[in-house]
C-alpha cells in the first residue's frame, strides 16, 4: 500500500499533464452545426445581441428562390458572440446561412440575398416564340390572317349591279327610269336573277329591252315611238305594256311563268309578238296593234284582238286551253290556227283546227 502511494505520488504531474492535454484536444474540437433553419423569421439586425455558444442558428430570410433581389437585402454584420461567429452574409443563390465556427447566433437580418427570380439564367430568360414580338406587336399570324382578309376578292351585291346597270335598287326591285325623252339610247339590260322595273318615254329606249335572265320585268313603253328596239323578256313574270302611240314598234317575245302582254296603244306592237308560258295573256286592243304574226303557246293562253284591223298576221295557240277573241272590226283577217285541248275562237271557228 505504501508502495503504491508512494508510485502515484511519485507520477502525479506526469497524471497532471496528461489530464491538461486531453482536456486541451477536447475543447479544440469543433462542435457540429445545428441545422439550418427553414423559414423562421430574419435573424437578429446588426446591434442586437447574439447568443453565447450552444444556441441554435436563426436562420432568417426565405431560400434561395423565394427572397428579394439581391440588391434589396440588407445583410447584419451579426450580434455579439463570446466566440468568433460567421458573419452571415448574402449568398449567390439565394442568402444561403454560412453556418458558424462555434454556434453562435447567425447574424443574417434581412431578407436574403438573391431573392426572386433563379440565379440560374436558364430560368429567368423568357422563351423564344412565346408572348408579343420583340417590337411589342402582334404575332406574324395575325398579320397573315389579316393580309388573307385583305386579298379576299368581294362579290358585287344586287345593289351594285342594279346601279352598274343604270337603275336603283329599292324593296329588291331594280327601277330603270327612262322616262325623260329619248333615254336609254342603247340596249337596256336588267341585271341576271334581279327583278326590274322599266319606263321609257317618248323616243326612249330605242335600242331595245333584254330581261332574258331576270327572274321577272315590269316594262312600260307610255309614250310615243318609245321602245322601238326589240323586247325579250323570260323569268317567272313578265309584264309589257305598249301603250304610247306606235310603242313597241319592233318584235316582242316572252318566255317567262306568267306573261301579260298589252298592246293599247293605237299602231303598238307592229312586229311578231310571241309567247310562250305556263300563262299567256296577249291584249291587242289598239287600232292596228300586232299587225305582224302573233304565236303563242302554254297550258293556258287567252288571246284577244279588239282592236280595229289588229292580228292582221297569223295567229296561232297551241295550248292545254286556248281562249281566241277576234271581236275587233277587221281583225284576224289571216289563218287562226288552234291546236289545243280546248279551243274557243270568238266569234267564228278556227279556220284550222288540230
Amino acid at each position: 500500500m505504501m508502495k503504491l502511494s508512494q508510485v502515484l505520488q511519485n507520477r502525479a504531474p506526469v497524471l497532471s499533464v496528461l489530464a491538461i492535454a486531453l482536456l486541451g484536444v477536447a475543447c479544440s474540437q469543433t462542435p457540429p452545426s445545428p441545422p439550418h433553419g427553414t423559414g423562421g423569421h430574419a435573424g437578429t439586425a446588426a446591434g442586437g445581441s447574439a447568443a453565447h455558444s450552444g444556441g441554435s442558428v436563426a436562420n432568417g430570410g426565405a431560400s434561395a428562390s423565394g427572397g428579394v433581389a439581391a440588391s434589396g437585402g440588407q445583410v447584419a454584420g451579426g450580434g455579439n458572440t463570446d466566440d468568433s461567429g460567421g458573419s452571415g452574409g448574402a449568398g449567390d443563390n439565394g442568402g444561403s446561412v454560412v453556418s458558424t465556427d462555434n454556434g453562435g447566433s447567425g447574424g443574417t437580418a434581412g431578407s436574403a440575398g438573391t431573392g426572386g427570380a433563379d440565379a440560374s439564367a436558364e430560368d429567368s430568360q423568357p422563351a423564344d416564340d412565346g408572348g408579343a414580338d420583340d417590337d411589342g406587336g402582334a404575332s406574324q399570324g395575325s398579320d397573315t390572317a389579316s393580309n388573307t382578309g385583305d386579298d379576299a376578292s368581294t362579290e358585287p351585291t344586287d345593289a351594285d349591279r342594279c346601279v352598274a346597270a343604270g337603275g336603283t335598287y329599292t324593296d329588291k326591285i331594280c327601277v330603270i327610269d327612262c322616262s325623260a325623252s329619248g333615254a336609254c339610247a342603247s340596249l337596256v339590260t336588267c341585271p341576271n336573277q334581279l327583278s326590274c322595273r322599266i319606263t321609257c318615254g317618248q323616243d326612249a329606249c330605242p335600242g331595245g329591252i333584254e330581261c332574258g335572265q331576270a327572274t321577272g320585268c315590269d316594262i312600260a313603253c307610255t309614250q310615243s315611238n318609245s321602245c322601238a328596239g326589240s323586247i325579250n323578256c323570260a323569268g317567272d313574270t313578265c309584264t309589257v305594256a305598249c301603250s304610247g302611240a306606235n310603242a313597241c314598234h319592233n318584235k316582242v317575245s316572252s318566255g317567262a311563268g306568267t306573261v301579260a302582254i298589252t298592246c293599247s296603244g293605237d299602231n303598238t306592237c307592229a312586229s311578231d309578238v310571241s309567247c310562250s308560258a305556263s300563262s299567256c295573256a296577249l291584249t291587242c286592243s289598239g287600232n292596228g296593234s300586232c299587225a305582224g304574226s302573233v304565236a303563242t303557246s302554254g297550258s293556258t293562253v287567252i288571246v284577244g284582238c279588239t282592236g280595229t284591223s289588229s292580228c292582221q298576221g297569223a295567229l296561232t295557240c297551241s295550248a292545254g286551253t286556248c281562249a281566241i277573241d277576234c271581236s275587233g272590226s277587221q281583225s284576224c283577217p289571216a289563218s287562226v290556227c288552234c291546236w289545243a285541248g280546248s279551243c274557243t275562237l270568238t266569234p267564228s271557228t278556227p279556220t284550222c283546227k288540230h
